[in-house]
């Protein structure tokens, strides 16, 4: 007996849980579990309903857009922490709607009364991007409702509706990256992300400043095609200490050079 006892105790550690490429998931299957990072936390306000939102992403890459909303909020919310890894199941799937979509998944998961959340270990270190090419921006073939992620060095930063140069006081910040094959894309904050980028950009002390815009909307403005932010969602990082951004300022360093 004792035995037998041992071997179902080891075989209970050996035994692996069964978790579910994001890829996979649809809702006409409902034993779903999840293990993924929390890449994005955001707010969105409808009035006088809010929802906290997600952007989820297993170790594949793949990524979902969640949503938690009514008194889940207050129950779920304080224990999240962006760049945790979770464990997740007995969730909601639904289809994702326009015009507002910041990942292409075409489900998005939401909280219910039979959803469980648990802190897991790391799975892996990866920052998860997912670049677009200015190239699929500046034609127009990338769909307006999805968000991307896009990097670029920063290479002119102003407004054409303001006087004299950038300061806090700008309601909106214009920008232009360049990337690594110089194809330039204009790029729009407004008020609340204007100021964040700009402390960013001015107290950087580097020659060369690389900037990722992580989960931006892309918008028509007189005819051309630029990056903005999408709600509190988007996400601007200046010279973020990644192997992309090392990545780039070589290729940057290498045009200055050929230039000369």
């Amino acid at each position: 007996m004792a035995h037998l006892l041992a071997n179902a105790v080891r075989n209970s550690f050996n035994t692996k849980v069964a978790y579910t490429d994001v890829s996979s998931l649809n809702p006409f299957v409902h034993e779903w579990r999840l293990r993924v990072k929390i890449l994005r936390k955001f707010v969105r306000c409808f009035g006088n309903h809010n929802t906290v939102d997600l952007i989820l992403v297993d170790e594949k890459g793949q990524k979902i857009h969640a949503v938690i909303d009514g008194d889940y909020i207050d129950r779920v919310c304080r224990r999240i922490t962006v760049g945790d890894w979770i464990s997740l199941r007995g969730f909601k799937l639904t289809l994702a709607f326009y015009p507002f979509r910041p990942v292409p998944h075409r489900f998005m998961l939401r909280w219910q009364d039979t959803t469980v959340m648990k802190k897991i270990s790391p799975v892996s270190s990866n920052n998860f991007f997912s670049f677009a090419s200015f190239d699929d921006v500046n034609s127009g073939i990338l769909d307006p409702a999805v968000c991307v992620d896009l990097i670029g060095e920063i290479i002119k930063v102003g407004n054409p509706k303001e006087d004299g140069g950038p300061n806090n006081d700008w309601n909106e910040i214009y920008f232009q990256l360049q990337d690594k094959t110089d194809n330039i894309l204009q790029c729009r904050l407004p008020k609340d992300y204007a100021n964040d980028f700009f402390n960013k950009w001015r107290h950087c002390t580097d020659d060369i400043l690389i900037c990722i815009m992580r989960f931006a909307k892309l918008e028509v403005n007189s005819g051309s095609w630029l990056a903005t932010s999408a709600y509190t969602c988007t996400e601007i990082m200046i010279n973020f200490p990644c192997q992309e951004v090392t990545d780039m300022k070589h290729a940057v360093l290498t045009r200055e050079c050929m230039q000369r």
